[in-house]
């Protein structure tokens, strides 16, 4: 988000300039945003090729785009050019939807939705694993990003296989609000970030009107991260962005919500217990000591014949073993559970690629 956003701002101020100097005056408002200019010579195809995990699954998608697109996308100079007193939420939305609908990538979507689709049909999937699907695709590709570099138009990001916030989301988008989804983009202009919103009956973001779905990483429908890279946490309301007319929503909000919580409370168990045994498991490692040091004395009485030295002090060691015996088990109790609320909360967030599954899994293993 913030890259592209030094570049616009640069514009603007080049064209108010450009009219101060000639002493014009702007008498309409207008935006223009840049176009894929394509060429007319042939080219060969390039094969966008991508594997990731989805639900029980590795998926694999490939997809023939056609170079001469992608290379024009490539070299398009993404500048946007501002006429009049143009309020920065109305360019920043043209010069987004711009990307997302440029028509020279209507063929690229085509394709990989006619993909996306017979998996959809071959497995059965429900509207939200649907959508789930294109955004595990989404999600897995690789997280890029360059210091002062546009954003990529979607074509770009799926020949690369690559991107950052603002890239992936922005070719989500376009997929999902194609198939009819409710979806808007999130910018978050002060964190320099940007997400992808999801129309949902609930886990709703803010006063957005969207749940918030994250694009750089395998991440859950309606779950925001605690905090982005570098410890940024997004505290801004975001500039909501609506792309298309869909109007299918996502229903698994409350899944959703249900695995955030159960991964909230297992990561708190796990802090709170960690923090409760450190000290009992000291306490065991000086009663083990106490109880060695004791049979070492008792050993040496019976070797020097002092039996009733010896017998004097089997009670006290018979007290001490059972007393640490009992200790033990509380100890091994605590664990063991330590360790339930540990593989719930591990495989929470090694599973965001499969939230039906998750949900189920969660259900049936969460510590009572």
């Amino acid at each position: 988000m913030q890259r592209t956003e030094k570049s616009l701002a640069f514009i603007i101020i080049v064209l108010f300039a450009a009219a101060l100097a000639a002493g014009y005056q702007y008498t309409r408002q207008s935006v223009v945003v840049p176009h894929i200019a394509v060429g007319i010579e042939q080219s060969a195809p390039v094969n966008a090729t991508s594997t990731f995990l989805f639900e029980k699954s590795r998926i694999t998608i490939s997809v023939p785009v056609d170079s001469a697109v992608y290379y024009a996308a490539k070299s398009t100079d993404k500048s946007v050019s501002i006429y009049g007193n143009v309020s920065e939420s109305v360019w920043v939305t043209d010069s987004y939807l711009e990307m997302v609908n440029d028509p020279a990538q209507e063929r690229m979507y085509s394709d990989l939705l006619a993909q996306f689709r017979k998996i959809r049909d071959d497995e059965g999937l429900s509207s939200d694993e649907y959508l789930e699907l294109m955004a595990a695709y989404t999600q897995s590709l690789t997280y890029e990003t360059t210091p002062d570099n546009p954003t990529k138009y979607p074509v770009e990001t799926v020949v690369e296989g690559a991107g950052d916030c603002d890239d992936k989301s922005v070719l989500l988008a376009g997929l999902l609000s194609r198939e009819g989804y409710k979806v808007a983009l999130l910018a978050f202009t002060p964190e320099s970030h940007m997400a992808l919103g999801v129309g949902s009956t609930g886990s709703l973001y803010k006063d957005t009107g969207y749940a918030y779905l994250e694009t750089t990483n395998l991440s859950y429908v309606g779950i925001p991260p605690d905090e982005l890279a570098g410890g940024v946490v997004l505290t801004s309301e975001p500039l909501v962005i609506p792309v298309g007319n869909g109007t299918i929503l996502y229903s698994s909000g409350a899944e959703t919500a249900y695995i955030h919580d159960m991964s909230t409370i297992s990561g708190q168990k796990v802090t709170t217990l960690n923090a409760q045994l450190a000290p009992i498991a000291s306490d065991l490692t000086a009663k083990q000591d106490q109880i060695a040091q004791l049979e070492s004395r008792m050993q040496a009485l019976r070797i020097s014949g002092n039996i009733g030295g010896y017998n004097a002090l089997v009670s006290s060691h018979n007290a001490q073993v059972s007393a640490y015996n009992a200790e033990l088990s509380t100890y091994r109790g605590e664990v063991a559970q330590g360790n339930a609320y540990a593989d719930v909360y591990n495989y929470i967030i090694t599973h965001a690629y499969n939230r039906k599954g998750t949900y189920e899994w969660v259900k049936a293993n969460m510590p009572a």
